[in-house]
């Protein structure tokens, strides 16, 4: 191929550190022009698992490809300036992955056979690959370093956000509550609230942010922080769900939202007044009766549309009940066998445990050990996330 059409990629003057301004280097320019082009019909494979790799290399310089797993999930989706294949110029090892065109593809590509001899005839081809390797390397860990260091940021945040001592809301009669999260490796933005707005009302609340990461953990943060200001004031708990949905609204570019299930528990009437925007229905214990899912009509996540008005709903919760909040990390636990845990098993799991429903922390410590008999090893791929307040 032309060397002076490839220098023009980005991504190869990135790896091949080519100065715009100065003439190719021997080696680069060598390697380029020993670079042949070959178009690729969507939904044929560039490489192909398990394959051996006398085709070497590809660039991509137009289309789209994906690259997929043995088992055929999707891995990535790689575009014009990406690498496919490089490693198979160097070892005897097969192909590690497919690479599928999505689109019609357009890329330079260079066999392992053709490499091996014009590198033999000249090193400087070989050099000029290998230092292309250390760049691509050196550039994966740092990008693996970023990501490691923003996921550490996004942990401290969720976690600074979250209560852990709830000895003073256990202090009032006949009233037990308590919360756990448990993150995925990813972090995403679950969250939970319990907080005191007078003597006589409580509020407590379960939420998850779409998304994954510093935006999840700081949106939950904004989340968290306009529920209990408006809370504190006293407001109608649909006026304060109104207010935090348009403050969450404002400059949303990201278009980023929220699932919340919030609750206000008046101690003297035993009313407990909710809103459910969005969120997985929770479940009640009636007395020593079997745990059931409660109506709960869902109004619109927080984030997507400004001006929305939230319904008010109730329910009673008298000395004797339970009631039990969580995120879809649980129903949406998977198993080995790719399937989800659901609505059903999760009922059928509480009644099971529920001779422990009056002890709040061997109760939630329970429902986790019933997940994760579920997942039976499989990774978690979602926060999981409890509250539970009992009045026994």
């Amino acid at each position: 191929m032309d060397s002076e059409v490839l220098r023009k990629v980005p991504a190869i003057q990135e790896f091949f550190k080519i100065d715009p301004d100065k003439e190719l280097a021997e080696g680069t320019k060598l390697f380029l022009e020993a670079m042949t082009e070959v178009h690729i019909p969507a939904g044929t494979d560039v490489v192909t698992y398990g394959a051996e790799c006398n085709d070497g290399m590809y660039i991509v310089l137009d289309g789209k490809v994906d690259v997929l797993s043995q088992k055929g999930d999707l891995i990535n989706t790689l575009g014009v300036g990406d690498f496919i294949g490089e490693l198979g110029l160097i070892n005897d090892d097969t192909r590690g992955a497919t690479v599928r065109a999505a689109t019609d593809v357009k890329c330079a590509n260079i066999s392992k056979n053709l490499f091996e001899e014009i590198a033999a005839a000249n090193r400087k081809i070989y050099g000029t690959f290998i230092n292309m390797l250390y760049t691509k390397t050196t550039k994966l860990i740092t990008e693996q370093e970023r990501i490691k260091s923003e996921l550490a940021i996004a942990t401290q945040i969720q976690e600074g956000c979250l209560e852990h001592d709830f000895t003073e809301f256990n202090r009032l009669e006949d009233v037990k509550i308590t919360a756990h999260m448990r993150p995925a490796k990813e972090v995403g933005g679950d969250f939970y609230d319990v907080f005191k707005i007078d003597d006589r009302h409580f509020c407590f609340l379960i939420a998850d942010v779409s998304g994954k990461g510093v935006p999840a953990a700081m949106f939950m943060s904004m989340a968290k922080t306009h529920i209990k200001n408006y809370a504190m004031l006293g407001l109608p708990l649909g006026e304060v769900a109104t207010r935090t949905n348009n403050q969450l609204c404002y400059k949303n570019e990201a278009g980023m939202f929220v699932t919340v299930f919030m609750c206000v528990l008046d101690l003297e009437t035993n009313e407990v007044t909710f809103i459910n925007a969005g969120h997985n229905k929770p479940f009640i214990q009636k007395q020593d009766g079997d745990f059931c899912m409660i109506e709960a009509k869902a109004n619109l996540v927080f984030g997507m549309m400004e001006d929305m008005p939230y319904k008010e709903q109730k329910l009673v919760l008298e000395k004797g009940d339970c009631l039990y909040l969580y995120t879809d990390g649980v129903t949406e636990a998977m198993n080995p066998k790719e399937e989800f845990l659901g609505d059903a098993y999760l009922e059928q799991i509480l009644n099971k445990r529920k001779s422990d429903s009056a002890d709040v922390e061997k109760f939630v410590e329970d429902m986790y050990e019933e997940v994760d008999e579920f997942a039976d090893g499989a990774m978690q791929a979602d926060d999981i996330t409890m509250v539970y307040i009992s009045r026994k």
